[in-house]
């Protein structure tokens, strides 16, 4: 087991000013909320709304109080248990527009093809324990596109299936009905992301004002997401663009509050740092990851609430040693709370593209880091005294064909399947080596999809959730154009 205690990035005075601030920001300068009804909601729970400007402001009581009731006793003391699994199973979702094609490295939206494609990977490859919406496709109408992807993934596979982002409140309930058939759970909110996310700075629009809503008032955790960018959105400086992303969560806090008290509470943080030389949105910089890590554990420390950085939020475009460098940087976050694995999911170019090559990398680099945080295990059987004793007394030196080598090697080392530990292969070989085992992880994909087999799907759930999509297509587009 791994003990200890996180690290602290700044003192309890430094996060007390950030606190202070974002709490002036929220009464004084307020929320612009596109959404007449929750503005009124937060006028019924004490706040004061100006409807001319769609602002809200929250007074200094009420978000105190509303920390002080939904907050938790902050716990710094960090307990990881021992024990790793050399197969990891990594999550499949994502809702990317693009996908991005190897060798040729083209990106494209996704297509109907695309979508059906990646859920037969998904279900024929054990690296993946769910399948789920990865990719968003470009050719079915968006406000109901959630809804399509949902039927397509229970057609392709009897794993359990993974929703992706809504933008539009009329997804909800169809969804949540399809939880119900899947799964046969009353209330299944399975397919329905908990959070959203607020445009810095401090406003929410009216979708997603209205998707909030829907979800809160289903009984959805409670999960605002706060998303600033340094230098554009927020403040250049790291401090302010933190205080952004603080008021963020906690105007989304009091909101939820307001709708229903008792909700169990999360967030979620993904900065980003504008780069002043291309103008470009970077969600993978040190600073950037300054200030997730700062975030997270401000509001673990001074609320007690947890709060999560969306780590594997990365800007690398294509597979390769920036994308390794990339989605391992946030491991240095670690020690403040900011979560124990690399960026996985196959995500490329914030959040834009996905690549399956780039998805089985990341397995790789997970199971990696899982190996370290598993520790390893203590006793006389491990340390081996006795073997090593009789290796000197005999002047032997090689432990490789002892009896206790064989009985421990698989379960104290991880061995790779894509990353090369053979000695050097000439300089013609190593030149070209990392492109060659982009290319076998392209051919693993390519093969599991030809390899997929269509498993014994359960026809009359399929036929429901056919029936919730075509009703709620109707209801939604007023008209059914779809082929499901």
């Amino acid at each position: 087991m791994i003990t200890g205690e996180y690290w602290k990035l700044q003192d309890d005075g430094a996060l007390g000013k950030i606190d202070a601030a974002a709490v002036r920001l929220l009464s004084c300068g307020g929320v612009r909320i596109d959404h007449e009804e929750m503005l009124s909601v937060l006028e019924g729970a004490g706040c004061r709304v100006d409807r001319s400007g769609r602002r809200c402001f929250f007074p200094e009581k009420l978000i105190r109080d509303v920390l002080a009731h939904i907050g938790g006793k902050t716990c710094e003391k960090v307990e990881l248990p021992a024990g790793w699994s050399p197969q990891t199973q990594l999550g499949h979702g994502g809702s990317y527009p693009h996908l991005l094609e190897w060798p040729s490295g083209r990106r494209r939206l996704a297509t109907r093809h695309d979508v059906s494609d990646m859920a037969k990977m998904a279900h024929t490859l054990p690296e993946f324990g769910t399948v789920g919406k990865v990719l968003t496709c470009s050719q079915i109408d968006q406000r109901i596109e959630p809804l399509w992807n949902a039927v397509q993934l229970a057609q392709i596979t009897d794993k359990r299936i993974g929703g992706g982002e809504i933008f539009y409140a009329n997804n909800v309930e169809p969804l949540v009905q399809m939880g119900e058939i899947l799964t046969g759970k009353p209330n299944d909110t399975s397919l329905v992301p908990s959070c959203d996310f607020f445009i810095s700075p401090l406003i929410l629009d009216g979708n997603q004002a209205e998707c909030f809503l829907a979800k809160r008032r289903i009984g959805i955790i409670n999960a605002p997401g706060t998303m600033p960018i340094s230098g554009i959105s927020a403040p250049v400086t790291i401090a302010g663009t933190v205080t952004v992303a603080v008021a963020e969560l906690m105007a989304g806090w009091i909101m939820g509050y307001a709708v229903n008290p008792e909700l169990p509470i999360w967030g979620i943080v993904s900065s980003g740092s504008l780069d002043m030389r291309t103008l470009a949105a970077c969600f993978g910089s040190p600073e950037a990851m300054l200030q997730d890590a700062t975030v997270v554990s401000l509001c673990r420390r001074l609320y007690g609430i947890n709060v999560s950085a969306a780590t594997g939020y990365v800007d690398c475009k294509r597979p390769g040693i920036e994308a390794t460098f990339q989605k391992m940087l946030p491991l240095v976050g670690a020690p403040v709370g900011t979560g124990l694995q690399a960026g996985g999911d196959g995500l490329l170019s914030a959040g834009q593209d996905y690549s399956p090559v780039q998805h089985i990398l990341d397995t790789e680099i997970t199971e990696a880091v899982g190996r370290f945080w598993g520790s390893f295990e203590v006793s006389e059987e491990t340390i081996g005294l006795e073997l090593i004793e009789s290796m000197l007394t005999s002047g032997q030196t090689n432990f490789l064909d002892t009896d206790h080598t064989l009985a421990h090697y698989k379960a104290e080392q991880w061995y790779p399947r894509w990353f090369d530990r053979s000695l050097w292969q000439g300089d013609a070989a190593e030149a070209d080596a990392e492109r060659k085992m982009l290319n076998r992880i392209d051919r693993y994909c390519k093969d599991a999809i030809e390899r997929y087999e269509q498993p014994d799907v359960d026809t009359a759930k399929v036929a429901e959730l056919r029936r919730v999509f075509v009703a709620a297509e109707q209801e939604i587009l007023g008209t059914n154009v779809t082929c499901i």
